[in-house]
């Protein structure tokens, strides 16, 4: 079986041309890269690490409390900024609302740590009996876990 060319010195590529399908991959990972960032959902803050953290799977419910406090002192309850005049209203309505599920707190590790003992304490007072720190997991040797 002859492969017939139509004129002189043209041949019949069989090689498939993947260039463009590169150029295309990379403009995707420029999105990609640029476009996570932005999507980062709630407030971020440098948590502590630790060892032997426990996973809490109740975190990932929609009607879990998380309340975060930044590195400057400022209180977020689930992603909403709260004065410290209003925290305990606050608190009050979402123990309201999920009684028997349990207040996450996150803090940046250079938070004061009587900022954490205090925001325990008042949600001690609004009723919350179980309350959990979020922390970064890591391994023994230091990495981070998942990583």
């Amino acid at each position: 079986m002859a492969i017939s060319s139509r004129g002189a010195g043209s041949a019949v590529v069989n090689d498939i041309n993947v260039t463009p399908m590169a150029d295309v991959m990379l403009v995707l990972l420029i999105i990609f890269m640029i476009t996570t960032p932005l999507l980062q959902q709630g407030v971020f803050v440098n948590k502590a690490k630790a060892a032997n953290a426990q996973e809490a799977s109740e975190i990932e419910g929609e009607d879990a409390t998380t309340v975060t406090v930044t590195r400057d002192g400022a209180i977020y309850v689930n992603k909403v900024a709260v004065p410290d005049d209003v925290l305990l209203e606050k608190l009050e309505a979402q123990v309201a609302l999920a009684p028997d599920k349990p207040l996450f707190i996150k803090s940046d590790v250079a938070t004061p740590y009587g900022r954490v003992v205090e925001l325990i304490n008042k949600a001690r007072e609004t009723g919350v009996e179980r309350i959990g720190l979020l922390v970064d997991r890591v391994n023994q040797d230091g990495s981070a876990v998942g990583f």
